[in-house]
């Protein structure tokens, strides 16, 4: 910001000098003080557009943009392309979205070849969720000025904003071809691919960006951990996971359980037993580790541990019905059907209305030999999901081998 003299009375010039002397220290509050004196005074052109900028430096920014229309007011002819973008900057950062476009469109206005205006005017856009208007103020800058960073950042920015994922791919490419070693580009545009279907290219995008860029590891590590699961490759999922929770000082109770999860889908029981028990130890309310030791331990066939181990997710968290399902699958392995028919019944009761969660409640009502109970769950099961063929054949089962036809 450059400050503004013009004579004046000779008390107002003096104060506007002391302004300007407090503002070029940094002493920003005493500025605007000598400016409103100055103003007092006589309420000249430079004064109010110094007061403008003081009260700018103290982010009081309606008070700004008021100093600056007063300028404006005062002295049409005296304002110039930087007063309008002053103007539109305190605007905007007092969000009056639509009056700051106009400042800064006057300001483009004056000094035509200024790619700042249009930069600010897309903000502003943006601000407004005016997502095609930007869109083509950013396309026409870039048409201007091609390859500007801060034009296609915002570009991609709204291209999200759209679903615009192909215009996103297209803009870090753009970006990754200017800059290069930028690792944030290159994780932004192994998401967009992720996005688009194209997973294997984004993880080699991220392996490479692993390899020549340590400092950002841990978002790497994370993003293709996600990458390999969902491309059913968890030994590699579970070495980045391992990186992650190595490199991590506290490692959350997230990462804790991504790791266990990766090994047990690698059928690295051990490994996975190992990553739970940690992640027990640090968040021991945690019902997931309960939950998936008792999973880890089931799958190793120790079935009465893996049985402690989900009373204990139960007792952790009793209005979750995941426990209560878990419980009970171990209940129907052991044949404890009348417990299992218990646990599954509350599993119901707290919102787990799958057809599978139904059909191995009824399972275990008519191992139980309870006939009201099998035909109240079989009812409500139908109720629930009316087209479910699993359901449809366990209803004929029912009726053949269990009661006479009439009595459903």
């Amino acid at each position: 910001m450059c400050w503004i003299c013009l004579p004046g009375a000779l008390i107002a010039k003096d104060n506007v000098e002391l302004g300007n002397e407090a503002f070029g220290r940094g002493d920003y509050s005493k500025a605007v003080e000598y400016y409103r004196l100055a103003i007092d005074s006589e309420a000249t052109f430079s004064a109010q557009v110094n007061l403008g900028h003081g009260y700018m430096q103290l982010d009081r920014w309606d008070d700004a943009a008021a100093a600056y229309e007063e300028a404006i007011r005062t002295e049409q002819e005296a304002v110039t392309a930087e007063i309008w973008r002053s103007l539109g900057r305190a605007r905007f950062e007092g969000r009056r979205y639509k009056q700051a476009i106009d400042a800064f469109l006057k300001a483009s206005s004056l000094v035509p070849i200024d790619d700042q205006d249009n930069i600010w005017i897309a903000r502003c856009m943006i601000e407004l969720e005016q997502w095609i208007q930007a869109e083509s103020v950013l396309l026409g800058q870039l048409r201007h000025e091609p390859g500007n960073p801060d034009t296609l950042e915002l570009l991609a920015y709204v291209f999200n904003q759209q679903g615009n994922w192909s215009g996103i791919i297209g803009v870090y490419r753009e970006l990754l071809r200017i800059t290069p070693q930028r690792t944030a580009y290159r994780i932004a545009l192994a998401k967009a691919l992720t996005v688009q279907g194209e997973k294997q290219r984004a993880i080699d995008m991220l392996e490479f960006a692993r390899r020549v860029d340590v400092s950002a590891s841990e978002d790497i590590d994370r993003l293709l951990a996600d990458l390999y699961l969902a491309e059913q490759m968890p030994q590699e999922a579970a070495g980045c996971y391992a990186r992650l929770v190595t490199m991590l000082e506290s490692p959350s109770s997230e990462d804790r359980y991504r790791l266990g999860l990766a090994y047990f889908q690698a059928r690295d029981l051990a490994s996975a037993e190992d990553a739970f028990i940690r992640m027990q130890q640090a968040s021991p309310a945690n019902l997931k580790a309960e939950l998936y030791l008792g999973h880890v331990i089931a799958e190793a066939g120790r079935l009465a541990e893996a049985l402690v181990h989900y009373i204990a997710a139960v007792e952790k968290n009793p209005t979750s019905a995941e426990g209560f399902v878990a419980l009970a699958d171990l209940q129907m392995k052991i044949k404890h059907h009348a417990d299992a028919a218990e646990n599954l019944a509350r599993a119901i009761a707290r919102g787990d209305n799958r057809p599978q969660v139904h059909y191995n409640h009824i399972v275990a009502l008519m191992n139980g030999e309870n006939d009201t109970k099998v035909k109240a769950a079989l009812k409500a099961a139908l109720a629930k999901h009316p087209s479910d063929q699993q359901l449809s054949r366990l209803l004929d089962r029912y009726i053949k081998e269990a009661v006479p036809e009439s009595d459903i």
